[in-house]
């Protein structure tokens, strides 16, 4: 797709098997917050709107890709079944309207950090990873999983302002009466400790990165999350599902 302005309508469908994270994300402006939670336990639920949901998240790999038309196609099919679904209506207005409609005309200028995505952007600036799609259109960028660190976008809206720095807390000083440690004698071994809590939020952060299309740092802390909580089977699938689609990825280079 060369320009915004020749639509989306003639892009060649790329086909990519992505797991993205549970639709629960809040909206901002005048976009609607869709309030759709993930099971509890993660896994999926055999009800009416599974289907939907997978259809959605695939759409939003494909526009993550580049592939605005295939995207479309699959919003339809799930706004057809459920007219009600708030995430299929938002991406869809995404692609379908003028993004300074949607989002205005001001705005200032960004630098991404390492780290950063059109999704976690949108997260902080906008207070909606969904418009990540619309924030990709507003800068004319074809495929938003393709910026990086560096980059410098225009985000809608005025400048934050930034807040102080927060004071450096005291160091503490160690008590005098404390004995010095023996540098001879060995450390003593710990066990592994399980932290299901800590487990649970870098999965969170490695589905996030998966949505962004950051399948490498999605591995990574998918990883760290099985270590901390070695009998997750949720866990252990989400890592399986990241390192084919690391695989597919690779093999397509």
């Amino acid at each position: 797709m060369s320009t915004w302005a020749s639509g989306t309508r003639g892009m060649q469908v790329r086909r990519l098997p992505i797991v993205l994270l549970a639709l629960g994300l809040a909206g901002c402006g005048t976009m609607q917050r869709p309030g759709v939670a993930p099971p509890s336990d993660g896994a999926p639920q055999q009800d009416a709107n599974w289907r939907g949901r997978e259809e959605v998240r695939d759409a939003i790999a494909l526009l993550n890709l580049g592939d605005a038309a295939g995207a479309r196609r699959k919003l339809v099919r799930v706004l057809r079944r459920q007219p009600s679904d708030a995430i299929a209506a938002q991406l869809l207005r995404q692609i379908d309207t003028d993004p300074r409609v949607l989002l205005g005309q001001e705005s200032y200028s960004y630098t991404l950090r390492e780290g950063e995505t059109l999704s976690t952007v949108a997260q902080r600036l906008l207070g909606n990873p969904m418009l990540f799609y619309a924030l990709a259109r507003y800068n004319n960028i074809a495929v938003p999983s393709s910026v990086g660190p560096g980059q410098t976008i225009q985000v809608p809206g005025r400048r934050p302002v930034a807040p102080p720095p927060p004071r450096p807390e005291p160091r503490p000083t160690p008590p005098r009466s404390a004995p010095a440690p023996d540098a001879a004698a060995p450390a003593p071994r710990q066990a592994p400790r399980t932290n299901p809590a800590g487990a649970a939020r870098l999965r969170g952060q490695g589905l996030a990165a998966l949505n962004a299309g950051n399948v490498n740092r999605a591995v990574s802390l998918l990883r760290q999350a099985l270590a901390l909580d070695p009998g997750n089977a949720t866990i252990r699938r989400d890592l399986d599902r990241a390192l084919r689609i690391q695989s597919t990825v690779r093999s397509r280079r």
